[in-house]
């Protein structure tokens, strides 16, 4: 084949990519507030707080860690020799309370740890650190001092606080960058308990992997996370208030292959029965049921990507991306699971494991978020800034105007 003809091939598959990309779509519907953090995190990025309907930005928020509902948002200043701690309310912006807390503590990385970082899930306990040895547990409602914890002899890092705020679990990082401990903090008792947090089937087996995705149970019982290692990804789930966990492994097919492993997103039922994850790089979803030693009951193997090549793959799909914040979301009723294909969205039956619909074809979203009365799912694409909202029952797509490099999508909720 001449370089000629090539050439002309890849055009040509330009075009059409192009003319599908240019498909218009309504308006988006009024009376929601997205909230969505713009750009990779750093010191400079905000949470934009979106207008469904006009796609304007009313208001902007530093980066913090709202509760699991959002009715308060926290955040920390650093100010000469203290820090001020702030309860914000995020759909007006209005300051609820505030204490001050000594210099250098921090809030956990939003991008790393998932939208709930540092706050137990019923809300009502958080959490702060300081140099990987240092933290602050107190109640969320800023109404007492905050307790202090020193440690010493390695680095740690937040992972999960326990409703009652007595249960402080903490990754304490070894000499091997991916070998990790978990590790429990008696707040009550102050105290470092002196074995790390293991499965009680394997005791001795050595911690390791990468963490990537992490959802908790409604009733905040349980916090369930994705770790990927050479060995294949498992879910760690560790039962808050207990000094155990459970490790339990994710259907591994290309183990070694990290960037297409880091796509397991994790989505979970209303009532809490059920975890759903789900990898559109691996075209795979497994089922697990929750609670007291939880399994994966089902795993299907699914045609999730299109193949969006021409003449013998001569021009290939877009390489995967990276882990994401808000990769699934399940429906209210819990008989669909949305997740990402090699383009667009997907709508999977739960009772079946079966792809139902396509939306969005051929665009590459990266987030997604269902709004809180399970109206609307919001899909968002950063390189392209956009941002989408469809409707579940009947898959109607609409487009918001004016979003601005959505990277992660974090709340939907009606005005």
């Amino acid at each position: 084949m001449t370089s000629r003809l090539i050439a002309l091939l890849i055009l040509t598959v330009s075009i059409l990519t192009a003319c599908g990309r240019a498909n218009a779509t309504p308006p988006a519907a009024a009376g929601y507030l997205i909230f969505l953090e713009g750009g990779f995190s750093n010191a400079g990025e905000t949470v934009k707080v979106l207008d469904s309907g006009t796609g304007s930005v009313v208001r902007e928020l530093p980066l913090g860690t709202p509760s699991s509902d959002w009715s308060r948002y926290y955040v920390v200043t650093q100010l000469t020799g203290s820090a001020q701690l702030k309860a914000i309310e995020p759909a007006s912006g209005r300051t609820i309370a505030q204490i001050t807390v000594p210099a250098g503590y921090s809030l956990p990385n939003i991008a790393f740890q998932g939208p709930t970082a540092g706050i137990s899930p019923n809300g009502k306990w958080l959490a702060l650190s300081q140099n990987s040895s240092n933290f602050l547990v107190g109640p969320s409602s800023l109404s007492e001092p905050f307790k202090t914890i020193h440690l010493k002899g390695g680095e740690f890092v937040f992972d999960a606080l326990s409703n009652d705020g007595n249960s402080l679990y903490l990754i304490q990082k070894m000499l091997d960058a991916n070998h990790y401990r978990v590790r429990l903090y008696d707040v009550a008792a102050g105290a470092l308990m002196p074995q790390p947090v293991a499965d009680k089937r394997e005791p001795n087996e050595p911690m390791n992997g990468i963490r990537g995705d992490s959802a908790a149970d409604p009733a905040g019982n349980y916090v369930y996370t994705v770790y990927i290692r050479a060995g294949g990804p498992f879910i760690h789930a560790l039962p808050l208030g207990q000094p155990f966990a459970w490790c339990i492994d994710l259907p591994s097919r290309a183990p070694s292959d990290i960037e297409k492993q880091f796509q397991w997103a994790l989505a979970i039922s209303r009532d809490g029965g059920s975890l759903y994850a789900a990898n559109p790089a691996l075209g795979t979803v497994s089922v697990l049921t929750t609670g007291d030693a939880p399994k994966v009951v089902r795993s299907g193997l699914l045609a999730l990507a299109h193949d969006n090549t021409l003449l013998g793959g001569l021009v290939t799909n877009a390489e995967a991306k990276g882990p994401r914040i808000g990769g699934a979301a399940l429906s209210s009723d819990g008989r669909t699971l949305f997740t990402f294909g090699g383009t667009g969205v997907v709508a999977i039956d739960t009772a079946t494991l079966k792809v139902r619909a396509r939306y969005l074809d051929p665009w590459q979203p990266d987030t997604m978020r269902l709004s809180t009365d399970g109206k609307w799912l919001y899909v968002a694409e950063s390189s392209e800034n956009k941002v989408w909202q469809i409707d579940p029952a009947t898959g109607a797509v609409a487009e918001l105007k004016a979003a601005t490099n959505p990277w992660a999508l974090l709340w939907a909720e009606p005005k």
